[in-house]
């Protein structure tokens, strides 16, 4: 695991900048660097609390069991906050038709409840298994990496020594065995990366990204959310 974290954490720091030519170099190295489909789901713009009825909780948390259950998604779980994100789930494939088909057939997303937005995502595939049996679950802290006020696509000795500061950190973070599975977006716009903690609190998560000096200089700034997945889907 630490070895990974170094390579793969390290290649979302520099993707940030270019997704692509970082993943292609990673897929150079021992781990599966590649393209997994990403999908958010969300409360739908016109979400009603009626609509959420307890059958179609009941009948989405079953269809999710399964296409576990049958390894289609690769990684999946719902998020414990009470904010508009209500699930996210990684699917190993290229293919984002297909995962749109996927989601689309979802009993939330057919009945309104949920909308769900597919995001291509680079990380090491091979680093998230199957599940163990019996299926039990185990939390996180799953971090979205977002612009930050201060961010800019310009070059110049300033960020390039905060990006040197970015990457020690992350390395850092890694040893400690904070950081478990990281991985930049391609075409994410605002968004630029994910980080997935193994702490018990988001308040240690913030306390965590807050010393990455890209965060501190206002050029990244991270999302984060309780995220509960079945135990042995990450590595």
């Amino acid at each position: 695991m630490k070895s990974f974290a170094h390579r793969a954490l390290c290649a979302l720091a520099a993707c940030l900048a270019c997704a692509a030519a970082v993943a292609a170099q990673e897929k150079k190295e021992e781990y599966d660097m590649g393209v997994t489909q990403l999908v958010l789901l969300s409360r739908a713009p016109d979400w009603k609390a009626e609509a959420a009825a307890p059958h179609v909780e009941r009948a989405q948390r079953a269809y999710i069991d399964k296409l576990i259950e049958d390894g289609t998604a690769a990684l999946a779980g719902a998020v414990a906050d009470d904010g508009d994100l209500r699930e996210i789930l990684v699917f190993k494939t290229d293919s984002p038709e297909l995962v749109s088909e996927w989601v689309g057939n979802s009993p939330a997303v057919k009945a309104g409840v949920l909308k769900a937005e597919v995001l291509k995502w680079y990380t090491a595939r091979n680093y998230i298994t199957p599940p163990r049996r019996p299926l039990a679950r185990s939390d996180y802290v799953f971090g979205i990496l977002v612009r930050g006020p201060k961010w800019t696509a310009e070059e110049t000795e300033e960020t390039k020594k905060i990006q040197a500061g970015h990457m020690a950190n992350i390395g850092r973070l890694s040893d400690e065995g904070k950081l478990v599975l990281a991985g930049p977006f391609e075409g994410g716009g605002e968004r630029r990366g994910v980080f997935i903690f193994k702490v018990p609190t988001l308040e240690e998560a913030q306390r965590l990204t807050d010393t990455d000096p890209a965060v501190a200089a206002g050029r990244l700034k991270i999302q984060l959310h309780k995220w509960s997945v079945p135990a042995g889907m990450l590595r």
